[in-house]
């Protein structure tokens, strides 16, 4: 039997897997420039695709009896099987490959089936839980030579022996403190920056002041753990904000098209603001997301006019006076 399979062993479970694995890992890192790779392989379908041909060849070679082997082929060929529906059968199908599960008997074939293919060094192993196995690499300076050997090797005995590795499935962890910031700010993007923001678009014009401070305050204690800057409630959702409102602005289908398109002035590329009788419309996103809008569009004209040298109230006031009298300036 193969030691480092953790399951159908007695006084052995899957905590002495995890136990195993830490254990191994967590030494290894204590190393300077060390890092583990997991390559968590799982199978399509395993105990279906057991080929007893195979199992009878590998029983002999571990050393059972040879009237238990032949015992144990005639139990898992020509197993007849079919489908019972309120009386009704369909045509019997003659099965030969896989076991049967739910079995006591099948587990352990299985466990017998896999048990040739083994691989332990001081720099990698591969440990089995039934049909999971995980192949672990404990790299030192880059070098994953025999991690990645051992993980083609696993792949070749898997087709010769009829099991179809489920790729979708199939993760691998990678383990590097080295660069522990890349991983937390990678963590906390896509869970706890996903979790405060999520649809900001539609509530950061209308949050509290109150609620604000409070949603900054925990951004800020994340950056301090990160040790990276982090950008507030007020620049993200105004970010979002811009980027959902342009997205309406391309979408000829959607279905404030009509609205967007009722808003836009004649005179310039700007959106007219539209009318708010009520604060809490006046805060919702489409009066809030045009209010943004026209304050950058004014902000970077601003800038264009300083980069230019002109002063940019007389250029104002000068737009306003053509605009109501252009016959005052000798047009």
């Amino acid at each position: 039997m193969d030691p480092l399979q953790f399951a159908y062993q007695p006084s052995i479970g899957v905590d002495d897997a995890v136990i195993y694995l830490l254990h191994t890992s967590l030494t290894h890192l204590e190393k300077a420039g060390s890092t583990v790779r997991i390559m968590f392989l799982d199978f399509f379908s395993a105990f279906n695709t057991i080929q007893p041909r195979l199992l009878g060849e590998k029983l002999q070679v571990a050393g059972v009896d040879h009237h238990l082997t032949t015992w144990i082929l005639d139990y898992l060929t020509q197993r007849p099987q079919f489908v019972r529906v309120k009386g009704t059968e369909s045509d019997r199908l003659l099965c030969n490959t896989g076991v049967p599960q739910g079995t006591v008997l099948a587990p352990f074939l299985f466990t017998l089936y896999t048990t040739d293919f083994s691989h332990s060094t001081s720099s990698c192993h591969l440990q089995k839980f039934s049909d999971d196995s995980a192949a672990v690499g404990l790299i030192t300076d880059g070098d994953d030579t025999e991690y990645r050997e051992l993980i083609q090797d696993f792949v070749d005995w898997s087709l010769w022996n009829n099991l179809q590795i489920n790729a979708r499935k199939t993760k691998e962890l990678v383990v590097d403190f080295r660069s522990a910031g890349t991983f937390l700010r990678t963590f906390y993007d896509s869970v706890v920056g996903s979790a405060i923001f999520y649809g900001i678009v539609c509530w950061s014009s209308s949050i509290t002041d109150r609620d604000r401070k409070r949603m900054d305050r925990l951004v800020r204690r994340t950056s301090s753990v990160l040790g990276c800057p982090l950008d507030s409630v007020e620049v993200v959702g105004n970010g979002r904000m811009m980027a959902k409102l342009s997205s309406m602005f391309n979408n000829m289908s959607h279905p404030l098209q009509d609205t967007l398109t009722a808003l836009g002035s004649s005179f310039s590329e700007r959106l007219l603001h539209p009318r708010c009788a009520k604060e809490r419309y006046r805060r919702s996103f489409l009066p809030a997301a045009e209010e943004r809008r026209g304050e950058e569009r004014r902000g970077e004209e601003r800038r264009g006019e300083e980069r230019r040298g002109e002063d940019p109230v007389v250029t104002e006031a000068c737009q306003v006076i053509m605009f109501l009298d252009p016959g005052s300036l000798g047009l």
